[in-house]
């Protein structure tokens, strides 16, 4: 297990600031920056790509990815690397040759956020159907949904189902 003063010693020049939580240690690391940290971490042992998560941060204008890194000889040893990309252009290179395990959910990332990982080779839907609108993302905060009352011909109690509202968000301020 990495220590606070080795993490910081291993990702020295490329992390802007490496802290401690409760159960892992973090490191934020600028988006052209991040394949480096990512290399760093996989030399010095942790071999496991764990997860990648994503937040939609409309405030500060960003969204803040997240990727988990472990070992697997020792999983409970995390480390997380946070990346930061704009908003409005939220671009960071992928890291999905380093960690194949990272692919789909870059994908995933990509179509519920609109994050485009640069250096992915699929980035097809994975969870949305094919014909969904561009420039449409589910878990970005200002997405909106609308509900509509569903009727059958078959006796039952009353179903409601959410039905997205897809409009792009350009075209939802000119009505």
């Amino acid at each position: 297990m990495f220590s606070l003063p080795e993490l910081e010693e291993l990702l020295r020049g490329i992390a802007s600031e490496v802290r401690e939580q409760q159960t892992y240690r973090a490191a934020i690391v600028p988006p052209e920056r991040l394949r480096e940290a990512a290399e760093a971490l996989r030399d010095a042992g942790y071999n496991y790509f764990l997860s990648l998560s994503a937040v939609d941060e409309p405030k500060q204008g960003r969204i803040r990815l997240v990727y988990h890194f472990t070992r697997i000889d020792n999983p409970s040893d995390l480390v997380a690397l946070e990346v930061y990309v704009s908003r409005d252009n939220p671009r960071v290179s992928s890291i999905a040759d380093i960690y194949p395990a990272a692919q789909l959910q870059e994908r995933e990332e990509h179509e519920m956020l609109g994050v485009i990982f640069e250096g992915n080779p699929d980035l097809r839907h994975l969870l949305l159907p094919e014909d969904w609108p561009e420039n449409v993302y589910p878990l970005r905060k200002d997405f909106r949904v609308v509900e509509e009352p569903f009727t059958t011909t078959k006796q039952s109690k009353p179903i409601w189902v959410l039905k997205p509202e897809l409009k792009p968000r350009e075209e939802q301020g000119k009505e």
